[in-house]
C-alpha cells in the first residue's frame, strides 16, 4: 500500500511537471526516412497495419519520397515497419511495473494511446549538422565528428525512469540507409528499481507497397502468406523480415527495372533492427535477482562473472501486443524463450560455425507462422538513482537479406512451423534464388533479379544488403574498420566504452550543394545553387570536388537522367558565383523532381541530399486567352489509355486535363454535352494554367464524352469559351 501511495503521487507530480503533449520530428537527411515521438513511438502508433500511413510521415521509408498514384489507387510509400518502441519493466520495492513506450494494442489488437499512460513527454528538437546551411553558404558550426541530422527526445515513466534517446542519420553513400538510436534510462526516483528489463519491440512489414499491389492491402495477417519471413542474424545480433521473391511488379517490371529507376521488385526490403551496445555494468549478478533459474538451467544462463548472458528475449509474434501477453515478455519468472541446452553452455547452436554469447533462443518456430512482432531484451538490471544505464540499437534496410556469395553462410529462419532441426537456412538474395526444404510451394527463396538487372538507384554499389548496411553501421558507431560479421563475432557490451557512439572515424564524402527551383517566364525551370560549397574542406575529406551532376526525375523513384555535367567554374553555367542551369524539356504544369550531385577526384558521388520537387509556373496572362486568343485545353482529345509519363501528387497524371491561357483570378466552368454542370473550378494563382483530373461535383470520373467549358474572370468578368474529349 505503501508503494501505491508513492506511485499515485509520482503520476499527479509528472503529470503537472511534463505539460508538453505527444509530438515527432522526421529523419530525412538519408535514404532511410522515419518519424520519431517524444512518448518513445517510432514509426507510427502501432497497429496491424489496418490503419495505413498518412502521407509525409515515414515508417522505415526506403527509398524516401515513395508516395505515388497509380490507376487512380494512392500508394504511401516503401513503409516498412508497423511501427516500435521500447518497453521497460521494474521493480520498486515490491510493486512491479510494466511500461510500453510504443508497440502495444489493446486487448483486440487495435491501436492504443501510449502518452499519458506509459510515458510523459518531455521535450523533442531536431537539429541539423549539414556542412552547408539552407541559404547554401558554408556552415561554420559544422562538426565532422557528428552525425549530419540528430533528433534528440525526451520522456518520463510512471515507473521513475527519465527516457532520453538520441537518434542519428547521414547521407554518406554507403551509410544512409540506417539510424542510430542511443538510449539514456536514468531512475530519477530516490529508490533502487530491481529486475528491470528493457526490450525493443518492432513490426516489420516488407514492403507497404509491395503488399498493397499483391493483396490491396498492408497488413500482418498477409505476412503468414509464406510471403514474409523472419530471422536472426547471430553473428550481428540482428533480427530483420524479408521477402520471399520481393514481388516483381505485374505491370511495370520492365519500366522500373531500366537503369535509373526504381527496380522491378516492389519488396526488395530487408529490414530489422541492430543491436549495438547494451550496459553490462548494472546487470544484475547471481543473488541479486528475483529471476527465478532452475537447477538444469544454471550452467547455460550466467556467464564468469555470474551475470546473465543476453539479451534475454528473442521473440516473434503477431501484432496482438496487450499488455497482459507483453507482461510475460519481461516477466522474470515467465521467460518468454528458452535457454540452449546443447553441450555445456549457451554459446552452441547446433553447428560448431554458430557460436554466440547470446541465452535466448529465438522462436523459430513463429519466424514463418507469425513473423511480423519482433522484440529482443537485455536484463535483469539494477537502477541505482540517479545512474544512467545506455543502450544503442540501429534500424537497418537493405536490398535483400544477403548478396550472392552470402549464400555460404547460414542464419535462423526462412523454414516453417514443425519443421525438423536445425532451423539454419542459407542466406537468399536478389541474385541467385535459393531452393529451400519446407517452405511450402513454391519450395525456394530469393531471386535470379540481379543477375540480369541493374541495381536501383537509391542502393550504393558494394553496400547492397542488410547484412552490409549493417556492418557500416557498427563501423560508423562503434569507430572501429569496417568487418564483414560472418565469421566473427559481434560483442555488443564491448563495443564502446561507455554506450556512446565513436562518429569520427569513417571519411566525408564531398556535400551536394543546396539547390534552388525558379520558374521563368518561357516556363522553363531554372536551376540554381552556389559556388560556396566547393570551399568545403575536413580532414577527413574523401577526396576533393572534381564536378557536378544535374539530375532530374519525373518521379522521385526514377528515372533520373543527367541533365548535364558542370565543371568547377563551368563558364557555361557559372555567373556571379553562382550556377545556374535551364531544364529546356519542362513542359508548364508538370512536375519534376531535381537533385546535383558532388562528384569528387576518386568517381565516388554525393548523397542525393537536395532532391527538390517543383512544377513548372508560367505567370498568369493580363486578359483570358493571352497570348495566343483563346483559353484551351490539353489534352485534347484526352485517351485515358494512353500511358502517359510523368507524376503529379495531386492525382492520377493519365486523368488529368489541364487548361491554358489563364488570368490569375477566374472560375471555371466544365458542362456535359446536354449542358449539365459537371464540375466548378476556382484559378487563384498566379499562373496561367489549372489541372483538373476528371472528378465530377459528385466525386466521380466523368465518363467518354464531348464537354464544354466556360471561363470567367473574376475581375472583369470576360468570358473564353471551349471544349474538349475524354476518350476512356
Amino acid at each position: 500500500m505503501k508503494y501505491l501511495k508513492i506511485i499515485i503521487f509520482f503520476l499527479v507530480v509528472v503529470n503537472s511537471l511534463y505539460a508538453q503533449q505527444r509530438d515527432f520530428r522526421i529523419h530525412k537527411r538519408g535514404m532511410l526516412h522515419q518519424t520519431v515521438f517524444n512518448t518513445g513511438e517510432v514509426g507510427r502508433t502501432f497497429d496491424n497495419g489496418t490503419g495505413g500511413i498518412l502521407i509525409g510521415y515515414p515508417s522505415m521509408e526506403w527509398p524516401p519520397y515513395s508516395y505515388t498514384i497509380i490507376d487512380r489507387k494512392t500508394y504511401a510509400g516503401q513503409h516498412n515497419s508497423f511501427g516500435g518502441g521500447i518497453h521497460i519493466a521494474g521493480t520498486v520495492g515490491d510493486v512491479r511495473q510494466y511500461i510500453y513506450c510504443g508497440a502495444v494494442t489493446d486487448a483486440n489488437g487495435k491501436a492504443t494511446q501510449v502518452e499519458g499512460v506509459y510515458s510523459y513527454p518531455i521535450s523533442i528538437e531536431r537539429i541539423e549538422n549539414y556542412p552547408l546551411r539552407d541559404d547554401g553558404s558554408i556552415n561554420p558550426d559544422y562538426n565532422p565528428d557528428e552525425a549530419e541530422e540528430k533528433i534528440i527526445a525526451k520522456w518520463g515513466t510512471p515507473l521513475g525512469i527519465t527516457v532520453t534517446r538520441t537518434s542519428r542519420t547521414w547521407s554518406f553513400p554507403g551509410y544512409n540507409s540506417f539510424i542510430i538510436y542511443e538510449y539514456e534510462l536514468v531512475n530519477t526516483g530516490s529508490d533502487t528499481i530491481k529486475d528491470v528489463f528493457v526490450s525493443w519491440v518492432y513490426g516489420f512489414m516488407t514492403s507497404m507497397f509491395g503488399y498493397e499491389r499483391k493483396f490491396n492491402r498492408w497488413a500482418e495477417a498477409d505476412s503468414r502468406s509464406q510471403d514474409q519471413f523472419a530471422r536472426f542474424d547471430f553473428r550481428r545480433y540482428l533480427t530483420y523480415n524479408h521477402d520471399r521473391d520481393g514481388k516483381p511488379d505485374s505491370v511495370f517490371f520492365a519500366i522500373w527495372s531500366k537503369p535509373g529507376d526504381r527496380g522491378g521488385l516492389n519488396s526488395p526490403q530487408a529490414a530489422g533492427l541492430l543491436m549495438l551496445y547494451y550496459d553490462y555494468d548494472h546487470l544484475a549478478t547471481l543473488g541479486n535477482t528475483g529471476v527465478y533459474v532452475s537447477r538444469s538451467d544454471s550452467i547455460v544462463v550466467w556467464d564468469e562473472n555470474n551475470k546473465m548472458k543476453q539479451p534475454w528475449l528473442n521473440r516473434y509474434e503477431n501484432s496482438n501486443l496487450y499488455p497482459t501477453k507483453l507482461q510475460t515478455w519481461l516477466d522474470p519468472l515467465n521467460r518468454k524463450s528458452s535457454v540452449f541446452k546443447s553441450k555445456t553452455d549457451s554459446t552452441y547452436f547446433y553447428s560448431d560455425n554458430y557460436h554466440w554469447i547470446g541465452r535466448a533462443k529465438p522462436s523459430q518456430t513463429l519466424g514463418w507462422s507469425q513473423p511480423a512482432v519482433h522484440g529482443m531484451g537485455y536484463g535483469p538490471y539494477i537502477l541505482p538513482p540517479n545512474e544512467p544505464v545506455r543502450f544503442a540499437v540501429a534500424e537497418v534496410v537493405g536490398y535483400g537479406p544477403g548478396i550472392a556469395s552470402d549464400s555460404i553462410y547460414q542464419d535462423l529462419g526462412g523454414g516453417i512451423r514443425g519443421e525438423p532441426e536445425p532451423y539454419l537456412h542459407p542466406i537468399p538474395s536478389w541474385y541467385a534464388k535459393l531452393t529451400y526444404p519446407n517452405v511450402g510451394n513454391p519450395p525456394f527463396i530469393g531471386s535470379d533479379y540481379l543477375q540480369s538487372y541493374p541495381l536501383p538507384w537509391y542502393v550504393t554499389p558494394g553496400v547492397v544488403s542488410i547484412r552490409d548496411v549493417a556492418d557500416r553501421a557498427i563501423e560508423i558507431y562503434t569507430g572501429k574498420p569496417l568487418i564483414k560479421y560472418d565469421t566473427v563475432q559481434y560483442d555488443p557490451k564491448q563495443s564502446t566504452p561507455d554506450g556512446r557512439g565513436v562518429y569520427n572515424t569513417v571519411k566525408i564524402p564531398f556535400p551536394a550543394p543546396v539547390i534552388k527551383i525558379e520558374n521563368t517566364q518561357a516556363g522553363v525551370n531554372k536551376i540554381i545553387w552556389k559556388a560556396d560549397v566547393e570551399e568545403f574542406n575536413t580532414t577527413r575529406l574523401k577526396a576533393p570536388l572534381s564536378y557536378y551532376q544535374v539530375m532530374k526525375a519525373t518521379h522521385p523513384l526514377g528515372p533520373w537522367e543527367v541533365i548535364d555535367s558542370v565543371g568547377i567554374r563551368d563558364s557555361r553555367y557559372f555567373y556571379d558565383s553562382v550556377y545556374i542551369v535551364f531544364d529546356e524539356k519542362s513542359e508548364i504544369g508538370n512536375y519534376y523532381y531535381y537533385a546535383v550531385l558532388s562528384i569528387d577526384t576518386l568517381g565516388e558521388k554525393s548523397g542525393m541530399t537536395n532532391i527538390t520537387q517543383h512544377q513548372t509556373r508560367s505567370p498568369s496572362v493580363k486578359n483570358l486567352g493571352d497570348p495566343i486568343g483563346k483559353v484551351y485545353a490539353v489534352p485534347n482529345p484526352l485517351i485515358v489509355s494512353n500511358e502517359k509519363g510523368g507524376f503529379d501528387p495531386r492525382g492520377e497524371i493519365t486523368d488529368r486535363i489541364q487548361f491554358y491561357g489563364l488570368t490569375k483570378r477566374c472560375t471555371i466552368r466544365i458542362f456535359s454535352y446536354s449542358g449539365q454542370l459537371i464540375q466548378t473550378i476556382k484559378h487563384d494563382e498566379d499562373s496561367n494554367y489549372q489541372s483538373w483530373f476528371q472528378i465530377s461535383i459528385n466525386n466521380q470520373i466523368i465518363a467518354s464524352g464531348v464537354y464544354f467549358f466556360v471561363v470567367e474572370d473574376d475581375e472583369t468578368g470576360s468570358r473564353a469559351y471551349g471544349k474538349f474529349v475524354i476518350i476512356h
